[in-house]
């Protein structure tokens, strides 16, 4: 606090340093010569009107000429006499708004950082209590209410509603989001992602399922957007829920085509389509570097013998149903492709994982000197990746690691 005081009182005293000197200034005016100017001048004019009485003598000038001339000298000495000049120091009108800007400046700038800042953020002590303070779920639910509340006075607020959806989302209060979804579509009937949305929310409120309704809304979103990629998502969810694999990999394909092939979540897309390709007996995507877990034998030799515990955190456990799928997956770090994967529910937790005997998805490409678990609670029953899901990881680990605990205790944005 007291470098940020010293450094402003710097800038402030700089300010005031080009502003003021050129306003106080006191300015003078010229300094008279050494001898009386006007009493000189006087002197001149009086040897004029005795030459002029001289030439009047002498008959030089008439009468009339001698009284012009007469009275034009006496009316520049009245004028000589008048306008003396004063020595001396004169006040400026600038040099009172010099003085009313030295102090009224660092008044005002102090009053107004009072009136419109934050004073409080100048004590270190109150912005790092600030930044440490962590919200309860209790306090989280109250704002989200009071958000609630308000909404209800302003139907057009499709901002404000659009939070309060996702808020809902959030906290795992899927009948109040898929609410606050129907709303926002009846306002923006032409938006995609609100009915893709809407469908989700719709779906878990029901269970987890995507048919019927939420069905049909994903299909009027791919209607208003062909491309959008959560609809594509969904969309290849309700089929796989029907047992239509081929009709689920279609879909997700189709996403794939819009992903970086180096992204994150194009190899989770990349390992569903493989799972459903796999049940629908058709070939493997070409170029495709994982396989189905089911369709690959184990690798002869130790392989991947990790084992460990998952637990959720308790402030998450609000958000998950006991039927959400855990997916447990281990890769060479928190980005790439999975190496192995298992498959548990919320209600097995808190659960022991192990991957001995696991089959790896890609055997031919050998086991990386540190591995990390992942555990992911998936809201669709799907291994891709979505808003919403809740997610942990572990340390880098030894693919032979024993006792590696996975807490999972952070939302995936």
């Amino acid at each position: 606090m007291i470098t940020f005081l010293a450094l402003a009182a710097l800038l402030v005293a700089f300010a005031l340093l080009l502003l003021i000197p050129p306003l106080v200034r006191v300015r003078r005016s010229p300094a008279p010569p050494a001898t009386d100017q006007a009493g000189t001048a006087l002197s001149v004019l009086r040897e004029q009107l005795a030459e002029l009485e001289v030439e009047r003598a002498a008959g030089r000038i008439d009468e009339t000429s001698y009284l012009r001339n007469r009275h034009e000298l006496e009316r520049r000495a009245l004028e000589e006499g008048e306008g003396e000049p004063v020595a001396g120091p004169r006040w400026q009108p600038a040099r009172g708004w010099g003085i009313a800007l030295l102090v009224g400046l660092p008044t005002l700038a102090a009053g107004f950082y009072l009136m419109l800042g934050n004073p409080a953020g100048l004590d270190p002590a109150k912005v790092a209590g600030g930044s440490q303070h962590q919200f309860t779920p209790e306090q989280v639910e109250g704002m989200v209410a009071k958000l609630a509340a308000r909404l209800e006075s302003e139907p057009d607020n499709l901002e404000g509603w659009m939070m309060l959806a996702r808020s809902y989302t959030m906290l795992g209060r899927a009948e109040a989001a898929e609410k606050a979804y129907r709303h926002l579509a009846a306002k923006m009937p032409d938006n995609a992602q609100v009915i893709a949305d809407w469908a989700d929310a719709l779906g878990a409120a029901r269970g987890g399922s995507l048919l019927g309704e939420p069905e049909a809304l994903i299909a009027r979103a791919l209607k208003l957007e062909p491309r959008n990629m959560k609809a594509l998502a969904l969309a290849g969810s309700a089929a796989f829920e029907k047992a239509d694999y081929a009709g689920a990999a279609h879909q997700w394909e189709r996403i794939l085509e819009q992903l970086p092939p180096s992204e994150e979540l194009a190899e989770s897309v990349r390992a569903s389509v493989a799972e459903a390709r796999a049940k629908a007996g058709l070939p493997p995507l070409a170029g495709a570097p994982s396989t189905p877990m089911a369709a690959m034998p184990a690798p002869p030799g130790p392989g991947l013998t990790l084992r460990g515990e998952i637990r959720l955190a308790p402030a998450l456990a609000a958000q998950a149903k006991a039927e959400d799928t855990v997916f447990v997956f281990a890769r060479g770090g928190e980005v790439g492709p999975p190496i192995a994967a298992l498959r548990l529910t919320v209600a097995q937790l808190p659960a022991r994982f192990d991957f001995t005997g696991a089959p790896l998805m890609n055997p031919a490409g050998g086991l990386p000197e540190k591995v990390v678990v992942g555990v992911r609670v998936s809201r669709s029953g799907q291994p891709v990746g979505a808003p919403g899901d809740l997610e942990g990881f572990s340390p880098p680990v030894a693919p032979g690691a024993q006792g590696v605990l996975v807490t999972v205790d952070r939302v995936r944005p």
